[in-house]
């Protein structure tokens, strides 16, 4: 399968004398194993909540956009994913978890896959599934919240095969269970798995057999995302005890460093957002933000250079946020006591400006806009301006509670709460 490759660099005065990060080098590389800008896995096709190919449509004003289609859903967090004519979900009805193929453009189920869900929260949340489901040419592969891998075939929805983590690993349930997205890339799918035996794990997308696993490190609710450099193809992880980087062919170690909280109840749980040669990380919980750099000539010592650490600046609670001309944009501070969206610039975090009211919520950049979902159901469409909030749109398309991630893909947004799944169409508008 081609991919396109995809270059993200840019100037950042003040952080290193080179500049220009040399993907360049780099002829070809795997971004999303679907080929297109299709929302195909946790934070979309380049792994980073952004969209760089697609212009977002926005309605004349005094108009809303119009939703296409909408289902029922039953319990859990997974966010819905797409290629270019389904959407797919994982939910749990009763006490069965539902793995289940729509069609894009109408909504009609075109197959579903269930199998019984053994899973109780202990602290009374959602029994459903909150891992994102992760989508290659021809299958979808799950992580169900009690520890189960399910690899289904796209077509017709048959089982290919299937794991148990917590049988095979001994996965922690930790706080929420297990929520850690798959990262599909080459012929492999990597989790965060944690436990006494492993860190991360790597199973072989053709039959579930395990190619790699680390050495132990706890678990979280942040999924792993792919980092390409002149050292070969690295897996990032925000693990418990701070950021990991492994070889994708080796599982090879190639660099940790300790940042988490000194509090026990508490989760990393925003995905390390990489921005060309930088990585940016950030937890509440006492934990605060913190960028590193890749350092791309040999014998610079470490793999990744710690740029700065803040607290108090952008502490992300469970939503990852995304980056645009060297600003970052999103939510800072805990949920349930008032998270607000914020603008820091990326190369020391100094605060950009701040919008209250808005609550918590998910982003997604689409070119020069961003678009945000928020729990209260709103869409929210403002100018990825670094001076001042400045909105576009603003739009009630769900209920409350809105914890979900959304998909955003070639003029449709696919977005649900905890009763419905709803299609709006963008390209209904010039």
């Amino acid at each position: 399968m081609f991919v396109k490759m995809f270059t993200n660099c840019f100037m950042l005065q003040g952080i290193t004398k080179r500049l220009l990060f040399l993907f360049s080098l780099l002829s070809i590389f795997k971004f999303s194993l679907i080929g297109e800008e299709h929302w195909a896995n946790w934070m979309g096709p380049h792994y980073n909540g952004s969209l760089f190919g697609q212009e977002l449509k926005l309605p004349p004003q005094g108009k809303e956009y119009v939703v296409e289609w909408e289902a029922s859903v039953g319990e859990g967090w997974a966010s819905p994913v797409m290629d270019k004519s389904s959407v797919y979900l994982h939910h749990r009805v009763g006490k069965d978890e539902i793995i289940q193929c729509l069609e894009l453009k109408t909504g009609r189920e075109r197959w579903q896959y269930s199998y019984p869900s053994g899973y109780r929260d202990d602290f009374g949340m959602a029994n459903g599934p909150r891992s994102t489901p992760s989508l290659s040419d021809d299958l979808i592969v799950t992580h169900g919240p009690q520890g189960l891998v399910h690899a289904i075939r796209l077509t017709d929805g048959t089982l290919l095969w299937r794991r148990d983590l917590k049988k095979d690993f001994s996965s922690p349930k930790g706080f929420f269970g297990r929520c850690s997205s798959p990262l599909m890339i080459d012929d492999r799918v990597i989790f965060d798995v944690g436990g006494p035996q492993t860190g991360l794990v790597a199973l072989s997308l053709i039959t579930g057999k395990t190619e790699w696993t680390t050495k132990p490190y706890g678990n979280d609710y942040a999924s792993p995302v792919p980092f390409f450099s002149k050292t070969g193809k690295q897996c990032l992880a925000f693990m418990r005890e701070g950021f990991l980087a492994v070889s994708i062919s080796s599982g090879r170690e190639s660099f940790f460093a300790p940042f988490r909280s000194p509090i026990n109840a508490s989760v990393n749980a925003s995905t390390p957002l990489v921005i060309g040669n930088l990585v940016f990380l950030s937890s509440c919980y006492e934990v605060g933000a913190g960028l590193w750099e890749y350092q791309e000539e040999e014998g610079s010592g470490e793999l990744f250079k710690n740029v700065w650490q803040k607290k108090e600046i952008l502490d992300c609670h469970y939503s990852t946020p995304v980056s645009h001309a060297g600003n970052l944009f999103g939510f800072h501070g805990r949920q349930e006591r008032g998270a607000v969206l914020r603008s820091v610039r990326l190369r020391d975090g100094r605060l950009n400006w701040e919008k209250k009211s808005l609550g918590s919520g998910n982003l997604i950049r689409v070119k020069n806009n961003i678009c945000t979902l928020t729990e209260q159901g709103e869409l929210v469409v403002f100018s990825a301006d670094s001076e001042k909030f400045s909105p576009l749109l603003r739009q009630q398309i769900l209920g409350t509670g809105v914890r979900s991630h959304f998909a955003l893909s070639n003029g449709f947004l696919i977005a649900r709460d905890q009763r419905r799944l709803v299609c709006l169409n963008l390209n209904l508008f010039e």
